[in-house]
Order: C-alpha cells, then sequence, then structure tokens
C-alpha cells in the first residue's frame, strides 16, 4: 500500500462532489420516508418529555430528568417551543442532524478518498440505517455525531496548514459534543491529545509553542463545560446533574453491558456484525500510519489522517454497553471512511490482482448484503396495511399499528374523561415510559423523575412516591391494577410486554 502517500497527497477536497454536496443533504431526504413509523412509549417519551419541560421553562437536571446532555434538552425544547410537542417534531429534527452529518461526513475524509470511494462511504452512510428495520429514534448520539465529525473536520485543516482558530473551533466541536451527549464530547478529549502528542513528536515542535497550541485547543473544549458549570450552580442542579448523568448511566451501562474485559470486548467487537468491519479497518489504518511516521517522521498528509481516525476510533465506544444497530451505527459512521480508504488502496494496489479482487468482492457483498436486508425490511414494512393515524397527544402526523393505536387512542380518551375535580389534582406517572406524561401537559412535575426507575436514578424515590399519593392522592398511570388503597382503576390496556392503567383517588 505504499502508493497511499500519493492517495493521501493528491486526494483533492475538490472534484464534482466537493461542489455539491447538497446533494447528500438532498438524498438524506431518504430518511424522511420513516418519520412517521411507529412510537415507543419509552424512548419517545423520555425525549419529548424532557423537552417539553424545557419547553415550559423548567430547569434540566433539577426539575426534569435528562441522562443525555444539557443541550439536547434545550435544542429540542426550543424546536417544542416552536412547533409544538409532539414526537414528529423531534424526529424531523433528528432527519436534519442526520443530513448535515452526512455532509460533515465528507468534508471529514474528501482530502483521503477519491470520489467513487467517497460515494462508497456515503453510500454506508445511507444503507446500514437503524431505522429500515426499528423506528426512528431521536436521540441525542446523532446531534453530538455531527459535532465530533465536524471537530475532526477542523482537526484536519488545522494540521494541514490551518491557522490556530481551527485548533480553538476543534476544541469548541468536543466540547459542544459533550454536552449532547457526554461520553462522545469524553472521547475527543484524549482523541485530540493523541493527534496534537502526535503533531509535536513529527513536526519536531518546541516545548513552548506546544504547550501554547495545546492550551488553545483547551480553551475550546471547556468553553461548554464553563457554561454547564454555571447553569448549574445558577440553579441549583449539581446534584440531580450528577445523579442523573452520571450515578444513573455508569449504573446502566454495567447493567446492560457487564463490568468484565469478556463483557467489553464482545461488544467492541461484535462479531455477528457488519459493524465488525469497522474498528478492524481504523485501527489497521491507524498501526499502519503511526509506523509510517515513526520511520519517516513525515507527516505532510499522515497526521491529518491520524487525526480522522482517531476521531473514529473514539466514536467506537458507542458499541458498549449495547451493540445494537442503532448504537454501532452511530458509532461507525465516523469510521466508514477508515473502510473505504482500505478498499481503495486494494483496488489501486498492482500486488496480487486475483486475491485483491476476491477480497474486494467479499467486503462489498458483505456489506451489500448489510444493506439489503435492511432495505428488504423496509421495503416490507412500507407494504403493511394495517397502519393508522392516532387521534392522541404527541402522535400527530404518525402511523402505527391499527390494533396500537386504538389502544392509544382509547387511552388518551380516557384521560381527557377524568371528572374536571379530579383533573385539578396533581397527576402522576408511575409508569416506566414517559410517553403517559403528554396526555397531562399542563402538570407540573413534583419530583425530577417523571418516571417510575425505582432506586435505579435516586434511592429514595420509591418512597417519596408513596409519601406523596398519601399526602395529595393524585390521578395516577400506573403497571398495578391496584396501586394504592381506595384507589380504583378505570381503564388500562396491554402494550407488548407491559399493562398500563389509569387510576383515580377517592373522592
Amino acid at each position: 500500500m505504499e502508493n497511499a502517500t500519493a492517495v493521501g497527497a493528491g486526494v483533492q477536497a475538490c472534484g464534482w462532489l466537493s461542489s455539491h454536496r447538497w446533494v447528500l443533504f438532498a438524498a438524506c431526504g431518504l430518511f424522511l420516508c420513516f418519520v412517521p413509523w411507529g412510537v415507543d412509549p419509552h424512548h419517545d417519551g423520555l425525549m419529548l418529555k424532557s423537552a417539553m419541560d424545557v419547553a415550559a421553562g423548567r430547569v434540566v437536571f433539577r426539575d426534569s430528568f435528562n441522562q443525555y446532555g444539557l443541550l439536547t434538552s434545550l435544542l429540542q425544547g426550543a424546536a417544542v417551543r416552536f412547533f409544538g410537542a409532539e414526537i414528529i417534531v423531534l424526529r424531523l429534527l433528528t432527519v436534519l442532524f442526520y443530513a448535515l452529518s452526512a455532509m460533515e461526513l465528507d468534508r471529514l475524509w474528501c482530502r483521503f478518498l477519491s470520489e467513487p470511494f467517497r460515494w462508497l462511504t456515503f453510500g454506508l452512510f445511507l444503507g446500514l440505517a437503524p431505522f429500515y428495520v426499528w423506528i426512528m429514534l431521536s436521540w441525542s448520539s446523532v446531534y453530538a455525531l455531527y459535532f465530533m465529525l465536524l471537530g475532526g473536520t477542523l482537526m484536519v485543516r488545522y494540521l494541514e496548514g490551518g491557522g490556530l482558530r481551527l485548533l480553538f473551533g476543534c476544541g469548541v466541536a468536543a466540547g459542544i459534543a459533550f454536552g449532547f451527549r457526554q461520553p462522545c464530547g469524553i472521547v475527543m478529549v484524549p482523541a485530540g491529545i493523541l493527534t496534537l502528542g502526535l503533531e509535536v513528536w513529527t513536526r519536531r515542535l518546541k516545548f513552548r509553542e506546544a504547550l501554547y497550541r495545546f492550551g488553545i485547543w483547551s480553551g475550546g473544549v471547556l468553553v461548554f463545560p464553563a457554561f454547564l458549570a454555571l447553569y448549574l450552580t445558577v440553579f441549583g442542579a449539581w446534584r440531580d446533574y450528577w445523579r442523573q448523568c452520571w450515578v444513573n448511566t455508569a449504573r446502566f451501562s454495567q447493567d446492560a453491558g457487564g463490568d468484565r474485559i469478556t463483557d467489553l470486548l464482545s461488544c467492541l467487537f461484535p462479531a455477528d456484525s457488519v459493524f465488525l468491519l469497522f474498528p478492524l479497518a481504523a485501527l489497521g489504518c491507524f498501526g499502519w500510519m503511526v509506523w509510517r511516521l515513526w520511520r519517516r517522521r513525515s507527516g505532510e498528509w499522515q497526521l491529518p489522517f491520524c487525526a480522522a481516525l482517531l476521531v473514529g476510533l473514539a466514536s467506537w465506544h458507542q458499541y458498549y454497553p449495547v451493540p445494537c444497530l442503532r448504537h454501532c451505527y452511530w458509532g461507525a459512521i465516523p469510521m466508514f471512511g477508515a473502510l473505504a480508504f482500505v478498499a481503495e488502496q486494494w483496488w489501486r494496489s498492482r500486488r496480487g490482482r486475483n486475491l485483491r479482487i476476491a477480497g474486494l468482492i467479499v467486503l462489498l457483498a458483505w456489506l451489500a448484503a448489510a444493506a439489503g436486508w435492511r432495505i428488504g425490511n423496509a421495503v416490507l414494512n412500507f407494504s403493511r396495511t394495517d397502519q393508522r393515524a392516532v387521534e392522541a397527544p404527541g402522535f400527530s402526523g404518525l402511523r402505527v399499528n391499527a390494533s396500537e393505536g386504538r389502544l392509544f387512542q382509547r387511552f388518551a380518551a380516557d384521560c381527557r374523561a377524568v371528572p374536571e375535580r379530579l383533573r385539578e389534582r396533581p397527576w402522576l406517572n408511575l409508569t416506566r415510559d414517559a410517553l403517559y406524561c403528554r396526555f397531562f401537559p399542563e402538570q407540573p412535575n413534583f419530583h425530577p423523575m417523571f418516571v417510575n426507575w425505582g432506586y435505579q436514578v435516586y434511592p429514595d424515590y420509591p418512597g417519596w412516591a408513596g409519601n406523596f399519593v398519601r399526602s395529595y392522592q393524585p390521578v395516577v398511570i400506573t403497571e398495578n391494577p391496584s396501586p394504592f388503597p381506595g384507589y380504583r382503576t378505570v381503564c388500562g390496556f396491554t402494550y407488548r410486554d407491559r399493562k398500563i392503567y389509569l387510576s383515580l383517588p377517592p373522592l
């Protein structure tokens, strides 16, 4: 692969695609087809309820549970404020960030790939999306993804001779990624330190110059954390932030992914998934680049290439603790260019023509099979005729399974039919799913937890809930048909593995 020098130095960040990136943005309009599909009361509910609370002027963490990052709630809250408290609003915002990420992915890798292989990278972005199979979620990972890619692009441009403002901007992007999804910002810090360390060694920078550049980058990184610290201090939300975003997420990671090294490796290297290819390609390319830098100590293009690879390897952490279609896709996107680079080197190599072509065919066939399976599922879903609209709060523009839609619609009507004198009582959602809070949006939060996760986040939550019910006798939505003495259940329905009940207090 010695001819990679020519590729790295000669592949232009120009050509037709570079001047028509809007085509990538527009092609992501395909994703709009999947926006109306289905609903997930748990995941959709968490994002929508948090956004509703921000739109209502409540303080994130202190008044409203959030485990994804402050900026996610602020951005989605602004969308809800302007366009309404509907799941489809958040999904359209998510599609916008997918489209921006498609353009930024090309900007990051265009310097190292010829145009056909840039199209391969975009093909992976389109073809491996999880919502061909599962419903689209408005997850914080999508917003963080864009800023990870942007930070990588700015670092690459800085290493190619750009000014220190690009380095500062790279740090700011890493901090913003932290604001949307904390782990994504955290892993950008070691990626940045390693990149700058390689620059110091490769370019033989003096200590004072190296320290100055590191300080500029660090200053950018700290911009958002400084804002976050100010927000938490002014609104008195430090305790809740710590519990929701650190203690809770650490416990979830341990419970879901395991705490043994074998558990970690099985998540990071999913042997039965196409997503195994991307970290292997990124690790192989990074090792090769470091070896070349060690031998020649010349970073005319290898150093920026290492920066792009390190962004991909930083994103790899998202495979853990749940290596599902969604998390692996979000984690693999920054590494798509690494696999395309490997494919291009195989194509350009003059060695072992027959073996090289066979390897490329196997690689592309595996990728095509994975994309084909997803698209086949999408075709089956589109061909279903048992989808219907639902007349219930939060469901505007969505289409769900007809039988499930009737259940949601009837439950929403039962909530509206609660007698007026009881509607003025507090309402309490004691299920694990936050979507049901949308059925009584005018009610304030009496605790940051608007879902009942038991002891997981706040150890005193079950005791608090019991005391609140005894003191105020609220209307409750539960997963228990006889939640409290004196309460009567007026309606309920079974949704997949859960039973949801609406219970009224004694008059």
